[in-house]
């Protein structure tokens, strides 16, 4: 994958709660977040005895080998219009590889909401994910699994500012910004991420400006239900998503 950065997107804080996987207290901290409704960022949540497992389809070639020939959905923006279109894997990391992350244009960003368990890319992002929120998320009468979002795009691609239920967001290459309001400031944009932090943000004033975070690889981004959230990747990435029905 391409690494990389572009000073114009770049922070060096993080003003969300952070607890590092390998601390004492890291099940209790994500417990408490969700009891409370508060973001939480879990450092370092793919342990060294992970990576090995996620090498093998979570890199660029493994993925491409993998799943070179399977079908998946991906956006394609231009101003507020936004386009959904079916590609082969192979396909779209092509265009992907010589995306000038420079230019104006908006990334294609693939955004894949239709598989399931059973799915190895799937698999392998539960068995981390379930390690943090499996009993406090995957396997209660009321938070059932909606969907899983998978997600690989280049640099200022990316979501832009929306809300739904609690998600968990597991980060397996790469950097995103993360702009998170509460509930009562949540609101949608029909703009891409990159035009809206452009055009939108720096007018943004107290209680509207975001909390914000940069969530790195090996990292799981829990956001309760209803936050507003917006997403913007730094350089190429992939994870995933687990949504709630609560």
């Amino acid at each position: 994958w391409k690494g990389g950065c572009f000073e114009d997107l770049e922070i060096g804080f993080c003003d969300i709660a952070e607890v590092k996987a390998t601390a004492g207290n890291v099940f209790s901290k994500v417990e408490e977040a969700l009891k409370e409704g508060r973001p939480l960022l879990v450092r370092g949540a793919v342990g060294d005895h992970d990576w090995k497992g996620l090498m093998g389809n979570w890199t660029r070639e493994g993925m491409e080998s993998a799943f070179g020939n399977e079908k998946f959905k991906v956006f394609r923006q231009s101003g507020e219009v936004k386009e959904s279109l079916t590609m082969r894997m192979t396909g779209y990391l092509k265009g992907m590889a010589s995306h000038n992350a420079s230019g104006d244009k908006p990334p294609d960003w693939l955004v894949d909401f239709e598989l399931g368990p059973g799915h190895s890319l799937i698999d392998s992002h539960n068995t981390i994910a379930k390690r943090y929120v499996g009993s406090l998320l995957y396997e209660t009468e009321h938070n059932r699994v909606n969907n899983y979002q998978f997600m690989v795009a280049p640099a200022r691609a990316g979501a832009p500012p929306h809300f739904h239920y609690t998600s968990a967001r597991l980060m397996v290459y790469g950097r995103a910004r993360w702009f998170l309001w509460p509930p009562s400031y949540a609101f949608y944009t029909g703009l891409s991420v990159a035009e809206w932090l452009k055009t939108d943000y720096p007018s943004l004033s107290g209680k509207e400006r975001p909390f914000e975070c940069v969530q790195r690889a090996g990292d799981l981004m829990i956001v309760p239900s209803m936050w507003g959230h917006g997403v913007l990747y730094l350089e190429d990435t992939a994870g995933m998503a687990t949504l709630f029905m609560a």
